[in-house]
Parts: C-alpha cells; structure tokens; sequence
C-alpha cells in the first residue's frame, strides 16, 4: 500500500468521525435539552460543542503528515551553535555542551549565560566554549538569543537548551534543507530521555513506552509542516540568521517567544520545514510542580494570543496557517470543558437535577455509538501515539492549571518567564492537586449516595441516577489514577541512568586493563554503573573496569558501593552498584556520547516492532514452536567470540535458544564465520563452536545483529544450555 492510499484510510476515518460527532450535536440541541435544569443543560452542551470544535481543528493538522525525503548534503557554510542558560545545574549543562563539541559539522559553540556566573566563564573556556553573558537580562530568553546574535557573525544559528544533548550528525542532517532560500528554519523533535519522569508511561515487559508529548512531536508537527505551519519549539532547531535579522530576532514581550517568533517568520513570507527524525535528548520535567510550572507557562502564553499576535488577523498568513495556530491556541482552552464533564454527574446524584431531557433508548444507544467511534476515531487518527486513557488522566491532571492560565490571559495579568527545573525531582505533589482530590470525593461520594437513592427508591429517573453513578465512578477511577501517579517515587537518583547492556571485564588488582571476571551492565551514566557478575566481589573495594562501547575501551577505577544477589533459581548472579572513582573529560564524553547515540536508540527499538491481530491470536492459541523452529529466550549475557585465534570480541546476547543464540555487536562479522563462543552465564560458563547464520545491520543503533548457530557443544555445556532455557 502506498503513502497516498494509507493516508486516504486515515482521512475517511476522520471525516465519518467528524460526520457522527456532528450529527450527534444536531440531536443534543433539537431533542435532549432539559427545561427543568437548563442551566445544567446548556453547560453540557457547551462542553460538546467545544469539544467539536477541538476535534475539528485538530484533525485538520493530521489531514496529511508530510513524510519528508532526507534532505541534501550541507554546504560549506558558518554555524554558530547557542546554549542558552539560566542557573542550570553545571553537570547538566556539561552534557549539553560536549554533545555541541561533538557534532561533526564545522560550528563555534557558545554558552549564554544569562545567570552571569563567573565560575561558568571559566568552565566554558575548559570545554571549548564561547562564553557571552549581559548586564540586564531584559526579556529573558528571547532577549539572551537577541543579544547572541548581535556578537556572532554565523550565517546559521543553531540553538539547544541547556539540557537538550544534540547527536554528532544533527547538522548532517538538517543544513541541506537551507539549500532553499526561503527556508528560515528547520525544527527537530523533542526527545526526553529520563523515562522515569513524571511524563512517561513504561512498561518494559508488555513493550509499552508512552510520553504525554510523542503525539505532538511525532505526528502533529509533520501534519502541520503539510500546511506550512510547524513552530520553532524553543529548543533543537537551526535557523537562518538573515530570516531572524528580518522581523527584528526573537519575539520578545511573550513568554512562548517560540511560538510568535514563527508566526513573524510566516507572516514575512518565510518557510519552516519539521524533520521529523530524534536528533538530541533532553530532560522531562522532574515531578508535577515543575511540569506545572513548565504547563502554566505554555498555556499563558498561547493563550495570550488571543489579544496579542492573533493569528487570525494577522496579515501575511494563508488560511491553512491560521486554522492551525488557532487550534494551538484554542487546544488550551479544554480547562474548563473538563471541569463542566467532572462536576455535572456529582450535581445530578445530589440534586436530581438531569442535564439531559430524557435518558431514554434513542438517547442511550445514540450517545454509546457516538462515544464508541470517538474512542476508536481517536486510536486509529493517531496512529499509535495517542492513548485515550492516559490522555483523559493528564487532561484531568492539568484542568485546574489551563483554568488558571485562561484565567490569567482574560484578566490581562502580567505573566513572568519561569525556567522549568530539571534534574532532582521531589516524589510526592499531593498538594497541587487539591482540587483534583476533592472532585474524587465527590465523585466516590455520589456513587455511594446514588446507590442508596436507588436502593431505597428516591430518585427522580432510574436511568438518569444509574448514568450518573457510573459516570461518578469513571471519574473517581480517573482521579486515582491521577493520585496513584502523583505520589509514584521518582527520580531515585541524583542523575538518570540510561538502560542498555555493556560487557564489561574487571579485575579485582590494582593494574588496569588486568581482566580476571566478565559482565553486562543493567544501567549506567557518567557515574557509575549498575553492573551483573557471577561471581562475587568485595563491598567497598576498588576494582579496574573496562566498559566496551562500541569500538573504544574505556578504562577506569571503581568502587563497589553495594551488592544484591538474584534469588530463586539464579543464585549465582549478583548485581552490584558500582561507582567511578574519577572520570576523565574525555572518558566522561566518550560515556556520554555512546549513551546518547548507541544506548537510546537501543532503548526505543523496544517499543517500535508492532505484530499484528492475526500473529497475536495465533501466537496465544499455538506452540511458539510454529513461528520458531526452537524457542527463542531474551537473555542478556556477556559473550566472549573468538575467531581463529584474533583478538576476543566482547559482546552481549539478545536472546538464547537450544540450537543457538543472536547477539548484539559493535563489528559485523561475515557470514558461515566459524568461532568460538563463551556465554558467561549464573549457571557456569556455556562454551561452544559456532557458526555466523546472519548479520543484521542497525544503523540508528550503530550495532549489528547477529545470529549464531552451535555446530558444536560439549554435554557440560549443553547441561547448563538446558539450565537457562527451562529456567529462564
């Protein structure tokens, strides 16, 4: 199927959407408004009628996601890279300017402190960086890049927030989109890479990796760029200076300079262009306050908009980008449509009141239809990136904040520019949501009240209380699950440790690079890792490790710092917590850059393979053996290869079966290769000949797949082979 008839799938199913939610307004306003509670019921259907509208202008975003083709080359040109800085912590400003040093394109990096710290000048200096600072800091960020601008001469301006950590081939890829002259910027997607933060649903073990955000970044904006209309998103993006120079540099007297600096762009007959491929990580917000904060912003200032700057009037615009700027702005407007959905059934248990005419059998299967297409609409429009559920548990999570924003910008109350902390992260936020609190009660409450009504015979419509009292349920389950993740612990350590399996060799001496174990790392970051051995090691105790990343060795002295052994039937696997007794600049930016280009995209490889229906169902009523001639278990073990007596490669499995196993690599290996395997396992060591059935090249992973067959295995081995595959 190609790109234009699947798209056409996409766009029937949004116009039927469309269709029935319309037809089901019609029916609301000619026969279910309720006289004897009118005021109850036109607020019901005010918060339909707007949640049209919302659908409406979103879905013409996602009309026809624009698939770009990799742009050309880069051309010979200046860039000049900014970070801009405001009393963010040093070791997370470090990443983001090592990662800057390390992309591949000829650039100058510059810090942009506008916290005027003397300390950082020095620092920057240290890793290579420019260093521009201000006496006034007018204007904030906006006014920090501005002021950038005036002592650079780059003809490109690359800009990356202070914990934005751009991949070495970001210029790579997006200069060549300059090559037309009336591009003024190209934006990339926004990536966060502590998936333990307060923006992430992750379940490893059911292959599930969702983020509040993905749906925009990673559907949204390319529906946008299809009208000309995707946005500077304040961070990850590169701009051509003279299109800035145009309408004056940033936008300033706004705290979402991002927004109005593009639609300036727009105006002054400009094009921006979205590559839609992750080419740097950055923080989440840490824990509810900050993402609050980090909300309350955003909203304020699209909203302000509205009286500021409205796209809709503004000159210079076609109608595309003012349809699609307004759903931008009005998307921040379901604050109080929320609230109307979360109140109206809690009114109707205690007062009998109903906002709906009748809850008759038209008005049953009408609105059952109406909400099944919408839940389903919505699932297959976004295309995997949108979740119903997690989407009605952050609306009801964020309600009371978008009401203060709307609050805020009708008032016309100044607004002040707040950095969203990133890093440490507090566990419980109980306090910010009171309100969603007190609606659970409420809501719990009339479920128990609406009981006893109907239990005793004192209601005015049995159907009216029974909707209400599941409605106040839905509602109370919706408010726990808001609750639940709120007072979730996160961010159990000072810096976030990424996921991924590294061989590691160790010594328990003194001499470096003297390897006496072997073993795979669980998680690491620039400070330690969390190492799995079996066999034991000393508490407290330096060791030697060398970590394989990739083609390079890094080599270091540790201390253990604490241990825990695996129970059950793997008694003989430990994982110890192992700290970095003193990190050099460059070992910390080899670590770093492996982490951030070989690690996370390992990491979301996860979460992308899809099966379909039928393998599924199939899959559940049949032997595994009908899709694999022997089962295959995943497995993570360090493997030394041998082959023909050269130096051993060190690598990690990827999944373990009785006829053989894969494993990752960072060398590829020729096919019908015959080697010498050693899989160091909690059963004893699995040593056994092989051969090289197939070589699989990752390229956004920067490693190799790589099947083994065993041709030859001894019956010691092939004990603890059995061992580990019953086991598991």
């Amino acid at each position: 199927m190609n790109k234009k008839t699947n798209q056409l799938k996409y766009q029937i199913v949004i116009i039927f959407t469309l269709g029935v939610y319309l037809y089901y307004l019609v029916y609301r306003f000619r026969y279910t408004i309720n006289p004897d509670a009118l005021w109850l019921s036109i607020t019901f259907l005010y918060a339909d009628v707007h949640g049209f509208f919302s659908m409406a202008l979103f879905v013409f975003q996602l009309w026809n996601p624009v698939e770009r083709p990799p742009p050309s080359p880069p051309f010979d040109t200046i860039v000049d890279i900014y970070i801009p800085t405001y009393n963010e912590d040093i070791s997370v400003l470090k990443k983001t300017a090592l990662g800057c040093k390390n992309i591949r394109y000829p650039h100058r990096t510059y810090i942009l402190d506008d916290g005027n710290r003397p300390e950082l000048a020095k620092i920057a200096a240290e890793w290579g960086c420019g260093y521009i600072t201000r006496k006034e800091r007018a204007h904030a960020k906006a006014g920090n890049l501005n002021h950038a601008l005036q002592l650079t001469d780059g003809k490109f301006v690359a800009i990356f927030d202070a914990d934005c950590v751009p991949q070495s081939d970001f210029l790579d890829k997006t200069l060549g989109y300059f090559r037309d002259e009336k591009v003024a910027f190209a934006q990339t997607p926004h990536n966060y890479y502590n998936v333990d933060s307060f923006q992430f649903k992750v379940n490893i073990e059911k292959g599930m990796l969702w983020n509040e955000q993905n749906l925009f970044y990673r559907l949204i904006m390319p529906g946008r760029d299809y009208w000309n209309s995707a946005f500077f998103a304040g961070t990850a993006a590169v701009f051509r200076k003279k299109a800035l120079t145009d309408i004056g540099g940033f936008a300033t007297g706004s705290i979402t300079e991002d927004l109005q600096t593009t639609i300036h762009l727009y105006a002054n007959g400009w094009k921006g262009v979205y590559h839609n491929e992750i080419l740097s990580n950055e923080l989440a917000a840490k824990d509810l306050k900050s993402y609050h904060v980090q909300t309350l912003r955003w909203a304020e200032g699209n909203l302000s908009m509205f009286y500021k700057g409205n796209p809709l009037f503004m000159r210079g615009l076609t109608i595309p980008q003012r349809i699609c700027f307004t759903a931008t702005i009005f998307g921040w407007l379901y604050g109080l449509p929320k609230l109307i959905y979360l109140i109206l059934p809690i009114i109707g248990v205690f007062t009998g009141l109903n906002p709906i005419k009748a809850f008759d059998l038209p008005f049953i299967w009408r609105g059952s239809f109406f909400l099944v297409v919408l839940i389903l609409g919505f699932e297959i429009i976004t295309r995997g990136y949108g979740n119903i559920v997690f989407f009605e548990c952050y609306t009801t999570l964020n309600f009371f904040v978008v009401i203060k924003a709307a609050c805020k910008s009708f008032f016309r109350l100044k607004s002040i520019f707040k950095v969203t902390r990133k890093g440490i992260g507090e566990s419980i936020g109980v306090a910010d949501i009171v309100p969603q609190i007190i609606i659970g009660l409420l809501a719990f409450s009339g479920v128990i009240w609406g009981a006893l009504k109907l239990c005793y015979g004192i209601h005015g419509s049995v159907k009216g209380m029974v909707v209400s009292v599941f409605w106040n349920m839905a509602n109370g389950l919706m408010v726990l699950s808001v609750i639940e993740k709120v007072t979730r612990p996160y961010y159990k350590r000072e810096e976030f440790r990424f996921i991924g399996a590294i061989p590691v060799r160790y010594s328990q001496g003194e001499v470096v690079g003297e390897v006496t174990g072997v073993g795979v790392t669980k998680d690491l970051n620039e400070h330690g890792v969390s190492l799995v051995t079996f066999t034991p090691l000393p508490v407290s105790k330096s060791i030697s490790l060398n970590l394989y990343l990739g083609h390079r060795i890094l080599s270091c002295k540790a201390t253990v710092i604490y241990a825990n052994q695996e129970s059950g039937s793997l008694r003989n696997m430990f994982n110890y917590g192992v700290k970095f007794n003193e990190l050099k600049d460059e070992d910390m930016n080899l670590l770093c850059q492996y982490c951030f280009e070989t690690i996370l995209p390992q990491f979301r490889q996860r979460f992308r393979a899809k099966r379909s229906v039928i393998y599924m169902m199939l899959y559940r009523f049949y032997k595994r053996e009908l899709f694999r001639k022997y089962s295959r278990h995943k497995m993570t073990f360090p493997v030394v290869i041998r082959i023909n007596g050269k130096t051993p490669i060190t690598v990690v499995t990827n999944d373990v079966s009785v006829s053989g196993l894969s494993v990752v690599s960072y060398v590829s290996l020729d096919l019908d290769t015959l080697i010498d395997v050693e899989v160091i396992t909690p059963c004893g060591i699995l040593a056994a000949k092989g051969k090289i059935k197939q070589v699989k090249e990752i390229v956004a992973m920067n490693t190799y797949f790589i099947g083994v067959e065993f041709i030859g295995i001894s019956d010691n081995s092939r004990e603890i082979l059995t061992r580990l595959v019953v086991q598991k």
